[in-house]
């Protein structure tokens, strides 16, 4: 897992957001039963040659909606995957034969007796069932995402076969959802501040465009949260601004929390300091290279030692010679 994915990993592991991107693709709200916990979602398998080898979800949850439970899995994707549909097919097997096996596990400790209609030799009865895996795939990317959205993407074509004899080929679909490109009017309807992240992920191609969008929504921007701003700084290019932040611990949220408004006007204030600096700077070394001021004077006047100051004289005028006195004339 890489650096974006650890920060998309960590931010969408709440229930209001997972709720945000899962009402964007019903077009409708969930129901007031809605809750998701996260659960374990790490699976050991063997390969063919024995060896234990491991598949970690991004995130899988308890989740409940309209009476019912059922296992709900996110997929963080940066990039086009081109075998994503089989790698999620995988993960979801994982995740079914895990619910098969605490049936096992059920059954064999509750010595269950089995009858005609059982499979006594798998430790499965007839009325036993499975937890369904609902899989929605998040992805962040900046290029639209076209295909493979499933198994079948990934075939070869079977154009000459008969069409039952195509069917005998199973598919698994990929249902996936474009984060970026998300359109303004649903972000608007969010109830969750992923809205604020996406938003400004859509303005980053300027800064002006970026400031802008950070001041008109400042009530968030003024307390974002550090697994936003992680998303943030590992998706967009604004690392100037995330580098200058200072974190306060919220016991409200249980999250630490900066003001992204504040570190704005503090670079801005920066910038201007810098530049007034600079003038005066350049100033003082046309008045030392022309001759009109001693060089020690100028250094003085610049809150420079003489060296420093020689070095300054250095970067300007890419030469080594100076006139460290006034000139005759």
């Amino acid at each position: 897992m890489g650096e974006k994915n650890n920060a998309l990993t960590v931010y969408m592991n709440r229930s209001d957001r997972i709720g945000s991107v899962l009402e964007y693709y019903l077009k409708r709200r969930l129901p007031q039963d809605w809750e998701c916990q996260e659960t374990r979602g790490f699976y050991t398998i063997r390969n063919a040659c024995g060896k234990l080898s491991s598949r970690q979800r991004d995130f899988v949850g308890n989740a409940r909606a309209w009476g019912r439970h059922f296992l709900l899995g996110l997929e963080h994707q940066e990039n086009i995957g081109l075998t994503f549909p089989w790698r999620l097919m995988e993960m979801d097997c994982l995740a079914y034969g895990n619910e098969i096996q605490k049936n096992q596990r059920t059954n064999s400790a509750d010595k269950a007796r089995y009858n005609a209609e059982d499979d006594f030799q798998y430790r499965y009865k007839k009325q036993d069932r499975i937890t369904p895996v609902l899989t929605l795939t998040l992805y962040w990317g900046k290029k639209p995402w076209k295909e493979p959205l499933s198994l079948a993407d990934m075939m070869a074509d079977m154009g000459t076969l008969p069409k039952k004899i195509q069917q005998l080929a199973g598919d698994y679909k990929v249902h996936l959802i474009q984060m970026r490109f998300i359109p303004d009017e649903d972000l608007a309807k969010m109830n969750s501040d992923l809205k604020y992240v996406l938003g400004i992920m859509k303005c980053t191609g300027s800064r002006k465009r970026y400031e802008d969008y950070i001041y008109r929504n400042r009530e968030f921007f003024s307390r974002i949260s550090k697994s936003a701003v992680d998303v943030i700084d590992t998706c967009t290019s604004i690392k100037d601004i995330t580098g200058s932040l200072t974190y306060i611990f919220n016991p409200d949220t249980g999250e630490e929390e900066t003001d992204m408004c504040k570190a704005l006007r503090d670079i801005k204030k920066h910038a201007e300091r810098k530049g007034k600096r600079q003038g005066t700077l350049d100033t003082l070394i046309s008045l030392v290279t022309d001759g009109l001021l001693q060089l020690e004077e100028a250094a003085k006047r610049a809150g420079l030692s003489s060296s420093a100051f020689c070095d300054e004289m250095k970067k300007a005028n890419g030469s080594t010679i100076f006139h460290t006195t006034p000139r005759k004339h």
